[in-house]
């Protein structure tokens, strides 16, 4: 992945007093939930193409009078979309029994993670999704290569690479997006042009994830053709359709003139954007830009602060910095010694223990705490960091 602005034009101050300041201690930041069906990697809502059939479905035409398979597969669907799981995958097997392929899938999806009274029947699951595989259903085709890539269910991560290539061959982008990423990840650069395809298939189909991954293979990728100015081009359309990283990153390629000519207000309205698009590292982006100033931009430390704020609070490293850098000097927010250094610690977690601003800014708070305060702020931050 491309960098984004770094942290080395931040002009920085540590004269810190060595006085004992005793506010109120940092916030406490409840970690996010992650449940085992996340960790495994297969969904618990819909699969994308169950989901839009069961949209398409919600007409509140009548089921009766259609053909048998027809009417289960309808209501299967309807079921599904209501969360009774039960009934869905009555519905859903009848459909499968009648060929089916998506009630495979959907019998399959369920039985997989365990959703109905049945709970999890990995075996049966496997079978269901095997039968809608043969008939090239999408949908089964993603999961069971997902599955093969974490060798589940009796199946092999080698075959990973078959699945994903039908069902990208039966014109589903998903598919073609994930079979470009898997090309990628094989690392032969014989598969180089086929992976390059795929992903550009998938993004002039309007994928916006897609055109992230496309982006960074056509301008990073080792064996992808270094190409910056189509890469700004796609991080730009990724930007433009509402992906926030692909904003922040873009933004950083304009402002540096990577990929073209250089283009300060377009940088910064991009940075800007991902900052409002809610991605973590764009906000210390734009908190960067406030602090320092930039082309056509007045320096504001006062929202400079907040959006090192909030990117600090999503677990953005850079902005946890600048928002321990903004607490200790009192530059666009209350003077807090405590909390500057809880998050200066906080943003040694997340990849920054090797800066050396960070680390004189973390030796001048050290030299202002007394040790029991330091003692107390250590063990909350290190509980609070991320696991990952």
């Amino acid at each position: 992945m491309r960098r984004l602005l770094t942290l080395a034009g931040l002009s920085l101050c540590f004269a810190l007093p060595a006085v004992a300041q005793e506010g109120p201690p940092p916030a406490e930041l409840e970690a996010e939930p992650t449940s085992p069906a996340a960790l495994s990697g297969i969904e618990i809502a819909l699969p994308p193409g169950l989901a839009a059939a069961a949209e398409r479905d919600a007409s509140g035409d009548a089921v009766e009078g259609r053909a048998l398979t027809d009417s289960a597969m309808a209501r299967a669907l309807g079921a599904a979309v209501l969360g009774d799981w039960d009934v869905a995958l009555i519905h859903a097997e009848r459909a499968a029994a009648g060929g089916e392929a998506r009630g495979a899938t959907m019998a399959g999806h369920i039985l997989l993670n365990g959703l109905s009274s049945r709970g999890l029947e990995e075996d049966s699951a496997i079978r269901w999704l095997r039968r809608a595989g043969e008939q090239d259903e999408p949908d089964a085709l993603v999961i069971l290569s997902r599955l093969a890539t974490a060798g589940r269910g009796g199946l092999a991560p080698f075959q990973a690479r078959a699945f994903l290539a039908r069902a990208a061959e039966a014109g589903d982008i998903r598919a073609a997006h994930e079979y470009g990423l898997y090309l990628m990840s094989e690392g032969d650069p014989g598969a180089a042009p086929a992976a390059i395809d795929w992903l550009r298939l998938a993004s002039e189909a309007g994928r916006t994830e897609a055109m992230l991954d496309y982006a960074e293979a056509l301008g990073d990728w080792v064996h992808g053709p270094q190409d910056l100015a189509s890469a700004r081009t796609w991080y730009a359309r990724a930007a433009n359709n509402g992906h926030g990283l692909a904003a922040a990153i873009a933004g950083a390629m304009f402002l540096e003139g990577e990929g073209g000519p250089a283009d300060a207000e377009r940088g910064v309205n991009l940075i800007r954007l991902g900052a409002e698009l809610g991605e973590p590292a764009a906000m210390g982006s734009m908190a960067l830009l406030l602090f320092n100033g930039a082309t056509g931009l007045q320096a504001d430390p006062v929202r400079g602060a907040g959006w090192a704020r909030q990117g600090a609070e999503a677990g953005d490293g850079e902005s946890q910095f600048l928002y321990a850098y903004a607490l200790a000097t009192g530059d666009g927010t209350a003077q807090n010694f405590e909390q500057a250094y809880y998050w200066v610690r906080r943003s040694a977690a997340e990849g920054l223990a090797d800066d050396p601003g960070r680390a004189q800014l973390e030796a001048a708070l050290e030299r202002a705490l007394p040790g029991p305060t330091r003692d107390r702020i250590l063990a909350q931050a290190a509980a609070d960091a991320s696991p990952f």
